[in-house]
C-alpha cells in the first residue's frame, strides 16, 4: 500500500486527523457541551413533573440523538490524539477501520434522527395551535409509536451503506472525520445520490417544513 501520497481532504494534515489547533480544541469543546448540555436536560426533565408528558419524551429523545453527536465529537479527538504528529501513516488504515466505519454512521444516526424528531415536534405543534378545537393531540402511545419510527428510520438510513458495499464502496470512510459530506470524482454514483437525497432533500425538507411551520404560526390569521 502507498502512503507516501498526500492524504489531507481539508479538514486533515500530514501531521494531524484535525489539520488545526483550532479544530482540536474545539472539538473537545463542543463534545463536552453537546454531552452534558443534553444529560443535564434529560436529568431535569426527569425529576421534574410537566402536564404535557409527550412533549417531554420528544424533548428526550432529541437530547438523545444530540449526545450522539457530542460521543462522535469525543471519539474524533480521541483517535486525533492517538495519530497526533503522525497522521499520514494510519490515514489510509484509520479511514478503512471499523473504528471509522462505526464513528461516523454514530454522526450520521444523531444527525438524520435531529432532523426528524425536529420535524415532527413542529409540525405537531402546528396542529395544535392552528387547529385548536379538532381534538387534535398526540396521545403518549401515539408519541412513543412515532418516537419508535423515526428512530427505526434513523438506523435504517444508517445502515443502508453497510448493505451494498457495490454501491456505497467506503461510504464512512472517505475522509478523516468519517462523516459523508466531502464528494469527488472518485466517489460512486450511488453513494453520492444517496448523500444528496439525504443530506440536501430530506434535511433540506424537514427544515423547510419547520420554516414554514413557525412562519405561518406567528402571521396574524387571514395574512
Amino acid at each position: 500500500m502507498d502512503l507516501t501520497q498526500p492524504n489531507t481532504d481539508g479538514i486533515s494534515s500530514f501531521e494531524n486527523l484535525l489539520a488545526n489547533i483550532i479544530l482540536r480544541v474545539f472539538v473537545w469543546v463542543i463534545a463536552c457541551i453537546t454531552c452534558f448540555g443534553n444529560l443535564f436536560v434529560i436529568c431535569m426533565r426527569s425529576f421534574v413533573v410537566t402536564e404535557n408528558s409527550q412533549h417531554t419524551m420528544a424533548i428526550k429523545s432529541l437530547c438523545c440523538a444530540d449526545c450522539l453527536m457530542g460521543i462522535y465529537l469525543f471519539f474524533i479527538g480521541a483517535f486525533d490524539l492517538k495519530f497526533s504528529g503522525e497522521y499520514n501513516k494510519h490515514a489510509q488504515v484509520w479511514m478503512a477501520s471499523i473504528q471509522c466505519q462505526l464513528v461516523g454512521s454514530l454522526a450520521m444516526l444523531s444527525s438524520e434522527v435531529s432532523v426528524l424528531l425536529l420535524t415532527y415536534m413542529t409540525l405537531e405543534k402546528y396542529l395544535c395551535i392552528v387547529f385548536p378545537f379538532s381534538h387534535y393531540g398526540a396521545g403518549k402511545k401515539r408519541t412513543l409509536s412515532m418516537l419508535v419510527v423515526i428512530w427505526l428510520l434513523g438506523f435504517s438510513l444508517t445502515l443502508v451503506p453497510f448493505w451494498c458495499k457495490e454501491t456505497f464502496g467506503d461510504y464512512y470512510g472517505r475522509n478523516g472525520v468519517c462523516f459523508p459530506l466531502q464528494s469527488d470524482e472518485t466517489e460512486r454514483p450511488g453513494a453520492r445520490g444517496y448523500s444528496t437525497g439525504i443530506f440536501l432533500g430530506k434535511e433540506s425538507s424537514g427544515h423547510g417544513a419547520c420554516l414554514l411551520s413557525y412562519n405561518s404560526t406567528t402571521k396574524p390569521w387571514g395574512w
